[in-house]
């Protein structure tokens, strides 16, 4: 967690998150005012150099399949009694 602003009246507390994939120092952030949550408010500089802008909103997959070669079919079914 980043910080957090006040959002409306049935959200009192927005929390500002950064994805679990980005990690490094903040290197900017910006000044107080109206932001939307497209907007950057922060960013992240990682240990390679890459520079990675921090909002509002995020989208990243809750879960990650485990990686497989190829899915093989089921020969038999599955017997559970």
């Amino acid at each position: 967690m980043l910080g957090s602003v006040y959002e409306n009246d049935l959200f009192n507390e927005h929390r500002i998150m950064c994805s679990p994939k980005i990690h490094g120092r903040i290197v900017e952030v910006m000044p107080a005012g109206q932001y939307n949550v497209a907007q950057p408010i922060a960013v992240v500089e990682t240990s390679n150099g890459k520079k990675h802008n921090i909002s509002m909103s995020h989208f990243w997959p809750v879960r990650n399949p485990r990686p497989v070669a190829e899915k093989l079919a089921g020969a038999t079914p599955l017997l559970t009694g």
